[in-house]
């Protein structure tokens, strides 16, 4: 009895896992039939490029689904931490689909990072919430490089 519950654990364990490369192979397979290039980096987030601006795609799993955050960064050094802090919190008032945050990083570089996030479950979810993304995101990294 104790062999079965052990194998039974090792199975789930092993369906979460393969849940989660399963949704980073969806998005890339998703990525590169939209003509993009993706590539992971040596943090094992999925990184590709929209008019020449990296952009990340970190996944985070559950038990039943997975949590994907596309997100794009940027080094700022004309502005302070506490003016880039004003400019995340002035776009988060105004913007409501995707997040803006600041912070510095481990070099004492200031960084604004924006992104969106978005629950699946599904390959046909995830093609159907990377597109929805792919076409507003863009925009507001867009407003936010007007403001820093």
């Amino acid at each position: 009895m104790k062999k079965f519950a052990l194998v039974l654990l090792m199975s789930f364990c092993a369906c979460c896992a393969l849940q989660a490369q399963d949704t980073k192979s969806d998005i890339m397979s998703y990525l590169r039939n939209e003509g993009y290039a993706p590539s992971y980096d040596s943090d094992g987030y999925i990184v590709f490029k929209i008019e020449g601006y990296a952009y990340y795609a970190l996944v985070r799993d559950n038990e039943d689904y997975s949590l994907v955050e596309i997100r794009a960064q940027f080094r700022t050094e004309d502005k302070s931490l506490s003016e880039l802090y004003q400019i995340a919190n002035d776009f988060n008032l105004s913007k409501y689909l995707c997040k803006c945050s600041a912070y510095r990083n481990n070099n004492g570089d200031n960084i604004c990072s924006i992104s969106m996030e978005f629950v699946t479950s599904s390959a046909s979810m995830t093609n159907y919430q990377m597109g929805y993304v792919l076409r507003l995101l863009p925009g507001c990294v867009d407003d936010l490089l007007n403001e820093i």
